[in-house]
């Protein structure tokens, strides 16, 4: 009887730790796809973009570092799945890991880098293949200034309206400890064998420019590498990170 009764228990424990699965396996596979997205849609690059206030934007880079992602367990636990991850937009593959058959119901990131890494790391003591190394960062450092760019947003633009020229340019480097952010999204996720699961995190472009926080006018206000205009480096950040959302 108590033999029979620690069977069932057991099954009971795997049915729960696989998500509720007829064969639940221990570990399961998630990607975490960060996406650029203007009006729903992917950012596509050559593509004229209205900036919201009347311009006509084209958008040539978009980089974001990301950093301490991790997914969290409904008991609080929280599961690591990258320490830094520089999201190239046109190039994104995202990040893919192995981790343990069991709910999770958080996602958890920052961008930026952390103050603790920012200023006082050589990119050159990283192997290539790190995000924070010089081939790995992808120009996301400044050598004049010391420390990663956090989120990098090119672009040129027509400010005369109609079919005029695209010449005017557009350069948003935003940097510096005081503009990290962290974040933190609801999710309901269990990777389960061979099944991968996916989640998005949606950086909605169509509000980085004109969004009701703030509506930045590039026809005045078009360049920061914030030292250079802090003032508009926080009015951009506030903008960036109010523009991301989790989606499945």
């Amino acid at each position: 009887m108590k033999k029979s009764f620690l069977l069932t228990l057991f099954a009971a424990i795997l049915i729960f730790s696989g998500c509720d699965k007829d064969d639940p396996a221990p570990t399961g596979r998630v990607e975490i796809i960060p996406r650029a997205l203007y009006n729903g849609e992917p950012i596509q690059q050559g593509f004229l973009y209205d900036d919201g206030v009347g311009h006509k934007i084209r958008i040539d880079d978009f980089k974001a570092y990301l950093s301490n992602v991790a997914l969290v367990k409904e008991n609080g636990e929280r599961v690591l799945l990258a320490d830094y991850y520089l999201s190239r937009f046109y190039m994104n593959p995202g990040i893919s890991a192995e981790v343990e058959s069991t709910n999770y119901n958080k996602i958890q990131w920052s961008v930026g880098v952390p103050a603790s890494v920012n200023k006082d790391s050589d990119p050159a003591a990283f192997p290539n293949s790190h995000p924070l190394s010089v081939q790995g960062s992808a120009g996301m450092f400044w050598s004049w200034n010391t420390g990663y760019i956090f989120t990098k947003f090119d672009g040129k633009a027509n400010l005369t309206g109609g079919l005029g020229p695209v010449l005017a340019p557009v350069a948003f480097h935003i940097g510096e400890d005081f503009l990290y952010r962290s974040h933190e999204a609801s999710v309901n996720v269990c990777p389960n064998g061979d099944e991968t699961q996916r989640v998005y995190i949606d950086f909605h472009v169509d509000q980085f420019l004109a969004n009701p926080i703030d509506t930045i006018d590039i026809s005045q206000d078009n360049i920061t590498h914030t030292s250079g205009n802090v003032e508009l480096a926080e009015r951009f950040n506030e903008n960036f990170n109010s523009a991301i959302t989790v989606s499945r």
